[in-house]
């Protein structure tokens, strides 16, 4: 069963794009205020993007709306089930973390496969799975 599209979020921040983002992904800092998709597993997450930013839309000012708290949905690598701890892939997309993996959240709406959306409790570079 796919995830429930209804949010129980605590915070999302507007930001400036620095770069095209693709919604549900994660992304970290590149400047004051600025975010940009985030480019290795070991990224500091600043949160998960809640929609699509084309360039052509950052040229028109378009910013993104960030969640930096509480549930959000997102784009999975590959099948995660409910109640693992989970981390991120190079292009931003959610996987069951593992050992030395920096963990963002916990799953709690799993998905199937690749490309479908799972349910992630944030909290953000929490630790390193020992």
């Amino acid at each position: 069963m796919p995830p429930s599209t209804t949010r129980n979020y605590l915070q999302d921040k507007g930001y400036n794009a620095a770069a095209a983002m693709t919604k549900f992904r994660a992304v970290k800092f590149s400047a004051v205020e600025t975010v940009t998709p985030v480019t290795g597993a070991a990224d500091l997450v600043g949160g998960v993007v809640q929609h699509d930013v084309t360039a052509a839309e950052i040229i028109r000012g378009k910013g993104a709306s960030i969640a930096v708290e509480g549930d959000t949905l997102m784009e999975a690598s590959a099948a995660i089930v409910t109640g693992v701890r989970v981390a991120i892939t190079a292009d931003g997309r959610a996987v069951t973390a593992v050992a030395t993996n920096m963990v963002h959240g916990r799953c709690i709406e799993p998905a199937a496969a690749a490309g479908d959306f799972v349910r992630v409790h944030l909290s953000l570079n929490d630790h390193v799975m020992a």
